[in-house]
């Protein structure tokens, strides 16, 4: 599994997490602010293929962010955003 990005990168309420697995498996994503503090996290199933799944992050407070992704124990990727 691997992911593909977030899209948009600068956020209001919404995002996109573009995801592709080479089977079903579970996506556990971990939201840090810039200090490393837990911010938010969830997860969810993916299926084998390439998916789109939509991300509620219009809770968080306006800052630079840090989008960790794991496939189980492994770690996947993380990617920056910007919540507006």
């Amino acid at each position: 599994m691997y992911i593909r990005s977030l899209d948009p990168t600068s956020i209001q309420n919404n995002s996109v997490l573009n995801v592709v697995a080479n089977k079903d498996s579970h996506l556990t994503v971990k939201v840090l602010d810039v200090q490393g503090k837990m911010a938010k996290s969830f997860e969810t199933r993916v299926y084998e293929g390439s998916q789109q799944l939509p991300i509620h992050l219009g809770d968080l407070n306006s800052g630079m962010y840090v989008l960790n992704a794991f496939c189980g124990e492994e770690f996947l990727q993380s990617i920056r955003f910007i919540k507006k």
